[in-house]
């Protein structure tokens, strides 16, 4: 079980960029290469909660480094990997099974863990002794003297510091061009779980369209999307999260204020099942729209068509914003500035992920990859409007994710 690491594309890339194992460490990497969860070491968004090593060797298990807090559940669900662990601030034992009394039996499982009488616990976690459990795991592997590659796009200046003292013998590089590279194209599993991200997502937008009325509030209109998404997901054994990007008005109103007649909604929404976050966007308007309105949603409706027409494999990224950008001159907008027009998805702090859909971008689109397409026009006093479907790339294509009309839809 290696989470939804593919080992043999990671073996290819690892080789291209001469590194002999990833050695990862913020909780999204960690996650994405075991299955589980860091623990409540990596709320702290430092290096040294845990590692993963991913050597470059297939014939080689993956190694695990997690707070003692964790270590029984990550080996479970992780029998064939190496793990130690190292302390944290948390104490927990497993109480005797003798009839002694309460605190005896605690004492007595304390003492069958059989750490030194001077053990004692840091305030929160220490680098230094979660790389001494790394160190020992690549010594382990034969890997004492490998090149390896950190996602240093995470590590902080000075925990890398204390990690090169640590292992003086491995050359360490940046290893984040490797995990982006890796993470950019989706195993089934991450598949299935983007693509409930959109049906719940857009089930949350059907409750709205069907229940808004004017007179309610931003955080009404919300609370409408978040039960629509809540009722679709009871029952799933995932975890799921929802961030709302919501903007009301032809100029943005204050979270109080109410929806009026001839009121644009921009419903850009986020739904987060088990980690991997799907991004889309919609747009309504309280009442039919301005002649303005509608013809600025039709700029938009034809620019994502054109784009979409390149957003095939083996196209690079800056095409696909090379043409939705001469899309919209052609319409006018000759002057407009987007810095992309869609990103990768997956697990991360954000839904926006490496690769984006930017100009400067000679990423060649692959097979296996989910991209997010969006084609998004803010213009203050009239409306902002944001078009954003979730793709599949196929070999024949990009396939959507999404069921939902890309028209501006009239509610309330």
């Amino acid at each position: 079980m290696t989470g939804f690491v593919d080992r043999l594309r990671a073996t290819q890339l690892m080789e291209r960029a001469g590194i002999e194992a990833l050695v990862l460490c913020a909780p999204e990497a960690f996650h994405y290469a075991t299955g589980a969860w860091i623990g409540p070491a990596g709320l702290f968004r430092r290096a040294g909660a845990g590692f993963v090593v991913i050597p470059a060797r297939q014939e080689l298990p993956i190694g695990v480094v997690v707070a003692d807090f964790n270590a029984a559940q990550l080996q479970a669900a992780l029998p064939d990997a190496v793990l130690r662990s190292h302390p944290i601030w948390i104490e927990s034992t497993t109480l005797d099974a003798s009839t002694s009394a309460l605190a005896q039996r605690i004492e007595a499982g304390l003492a069958s863990s059989g750490r030194p009488p001077d053990f004692s616990r840091p305030a929160t976690f220490e680098l230094a002794n979660s790389a001494r459990e790394l160190k020992q795991i690549l010594a382990g592997f034969g890997l004492d003297h490998a090149t390896i590659g950190i996602d240093l796009d995470f590590i902080a200046v000075t925990d890398f510091s204390v990690l090169q003292a640590m292992l003086p013998g491995c050359p360490m590089v940046d290893g984040s061009a490797v995990l982006d590279r890796l993470r950019a194209i989706k195993s089934q599993r991450e598949i299935e779980l983007l693509q409930q991200g959109i049906i719940l997502s857009e089930a949350g937008l059907d409750r709205l369209q069907v229940d808004a009325m004017a007179g309610m509030r931003q955080g009404d209109l919300i609370s409408l999307y978040r039960e629509g998404v809540a009722t679709a997901a009871a029952g799933l054994s995932h975890p799921v999260a929802t961030a709302e990007y919501v903007t009301l008005g032809a100029r943005a109103k204050g979270a109080d204020a109410k929806a009026m007649p001839g009121d644009p909604l921009k419903c850009d929404m986020v739904c987060t099942v088990g980690g991997y976050a799907s991004d889309m966007s919609r747009n309504f308007i309280f009442g039919p729209p301005s002649a303005e309105q509608a013809e600025l949603h039709a700029i938009a409706e034809q620019a994502f068509e054109d784009g979409l027409a390149a957003l095939i494999p083996g196209n690079a990224l800056g095409h696909v914003h090379r043409t939705a950008s001469n899309s919209l001159a052609r319409q006018g907008l000759r002057s407009y500035r987007r810095g992309h027009f869609g990103h990768g998805v997956g697990q991360s702090v954000f839904s926006e992920q490496w690769p984006f859909i930017a100009a400067g971008s000679d990423v060649v689109i692959e097979t296996g990859m989910v991209l997010a397409f969006e084609i998004p026009l803010y213009i203050d006093g009239l409306a902002s409007f944001n078009l954003e479907d979730q793709f599949l790339i196929t070999p024949d294509g990009p396939v959507a994710m999404n069921r939902l009309p890309r028209r501006l839809e009239t509610i309330g």
